[in-house]
């Protein structure tokens, strides 16, 4: 997708391993949220991984639009975080949401109720 500075790569990690640790914590923890009348969990703890869907539609789009490495370029484009432009130090601005994301994966505090 265009996403392939140093930085993009940490954070995109960050956000499979943020996922895999919701999968695994919604396993061990399941029995702990509390019930309703039916026995179904009242709340989700943390976004659920299906939500990471949206995501896929959108970087879908954005391929559909040519906004991708090699044609138009990755939405929103970079910041330099430290040294020159295009080393190290830069991130793209879209890796900031897939970070928020993975936190939101993994919150403890963010209850979103089931539908």
């Amino acid at each position: 997708m265009g996403l392939r500075t140093y930085l993009d790569t940490v954070v995109l990690t960050g956000f499979i391993c943020c996922g895999l640790a919701r999968l695994a914590r919604f396993n061990a923890t399941v029995a702990l949220v509390p019930k309703d009348k039916a026995g179904k969990a009242k709340y989700f703890e943390g976004l659920p991984i299906p939500s990471s869907l949206a995501l896929v539609g959108i970087l879908s789009y954005w391929t559909k639009q040519g906004w991708i490495a090699g044609q138009q370029g990755v939405p929103y484009g970079t910041v330099t975080l430290w040294g020159q432009p295009g080393g190290r130090g830069e991130l793209h601005w879209v890796s900031v949401f897939f970070g928020c994301w993975a936190a939101a994966m993994v919150s403890k505090t963010l209850r979103l109720p089931k539908l």
